[in-house]
C-alpha cells in the first residue's frame, strides 16, 4: 500500500483495535461549488458557523488567480454520510489581513483585519488560513 493514511479501505486488527487505512489514490475530490462573490462566500461561512460548525477560509494562488474557499460537508445527503463540497470564489488579490470581518448591519460589509481589538458588536471574524499551494484533492 503506497502512502498509507489513517482513514478508510484496508482493515487490520491490532490488539482488539481496528485500524483503518487508505492511500492518497482512494480520496475522491469534493464537489466544486463556485460562489459569485467574496460577500456570498462570507455569508455562507457565517451561516455555517451559526450551526455550531467552525468556519474558516482557505486562501491560495492557483494559475495566477487568488482563490478563497472552504471545505465543508453537507451532512445527511440522502443515503450517504455527507456530500463533501469545495465552496470557493476568486478574489482581487491576496488577503490584506489574517481575518475577514463580516458585518450584516447596519449595512453589509467586508474588511480584511489583523486583530479583533477594535471590534464592533455583530461582527463575525473568519480566520484566513494561507496555504502554500492548492490542495491535491481539489479539482479545479
Amino acid at each position: 500500500m503506497n502512502n498509507p493514511m489513517l482513514v478508510l479501505i484496508r482493515l487490520e486488527e491490532m490488539s482488539g483495535l481496528v485500524r483503518i487505512r487508505m492511500s492518497k489514490d482512494d480520496i475522491r475530490p469534493p464537489v466544486n461549488m463556485k460562489i459569485a462573490s467574496m460577500t456570498d462566500l462570507a455569508r455562507m461561512l457565517v451561516s455555517w458557523s451559526q450551526r455550531e460548525r467552525p468556519a474558516s477560509m482557505l486562501y491560495f494562488e492557483h494559475n495566477g488567480k487568488h482563490i478563497y474557499g472552504t471545505l465543508i460537508s453537507n451532512h445527511g445527503y440522502y443515503e450517504m454520510y455527507g456530500l463533501p463540497l469545495w465552496v470557493h470564489t476568486e478574489g482581487d488579490g491576496p488577503p490584506k489581513g489574517s481575518f475577514l470581518a463580516y458585518k450584516g448591519r447596519p449595512k453589509e460589509s467586508l474588511e480584511f483585519v489583523d486583530t479583533f481589538a477594535e471590534s464592533e458588536p455583530m461582527t463575525v471574524f473568519l480566520p484566513i488560513i494561507r496555504l502554500s499551494e492548492k490542495l491535491n484533492i481539489i479539482d479545479m
